[in-house]
């Protein structure tokens, strides 16, 4: 019976020793460290193109809203676009014209931008009552370097492009 504890014995010895040794435990930590450094600037550059296509979209469901309060309201509606944020204004074929506070608005009537993202537009858009636009026009979303465009086209239709 010796020599089988003797046996057992040497085996959990070996079992206690096997490891890693501290040269093998560095080349897997550079060999990590590398494949960071080498992703950190794809992740990055989705982060940046993430957060302005979300900007995007929250913007075209701003512009979104003021056409179906002008459906709703059964008058026309004018989407004001300044570099911080977004508001409506009932036009004078309004039962109330001037402008239009309700959720999602501060006391002023103003919808903020995003944090960091700054607006501009091409012109004013005022939907008519059917959801027509006139004029068309086209904003811009900015963030940083980046940019994004919202279309508003004649018909009404809010979209989202290069």
């Amino acid at each position: 019976m010796a020599p089988f504890l003797l046996r057992d014995l040497a085996m959990s010895t070996a079992l206690i020793r096997a490891g890693f040794s501290l040269a093998e435990l560095s080349v897997i930590l550079a060999v990590i460290g590398v494949f960071f450094s080498l992703s950190l600037p794809a992740f990055l550059n989705y982060y940046q193109t993430a957060q302005i296509r979300g900007a995007a979209a929250d913007v075209a469901s701003y512009v979104n809203q003021g056409r179906q309060l002008a459906i709703q309201m059964n008058c026309s509606v004018a989407v004001q676009v300044t570099a911080t944020g977004i508001s409506y204004t009932r036009q004078a074929n309004c039962q109330n014209p001037g402008v239009w506070t309700g959720p999602g608005t501060d006391a002023a009537g103003n919808i903020p931008a995003p944090d960091g993202i700054t607006l501009a537009t091409s012109a004013t858009p005022i939907f008519t009552n059917l959801g027509a636009a006139a004029p068309a026009a086209t904003l811009t979303v900015t963030h940083g370097s980046s940019s994004l465009s919202v279309l508003v086209s004649a018909s009404g239709r809010v979209t989202v492009g290069p």
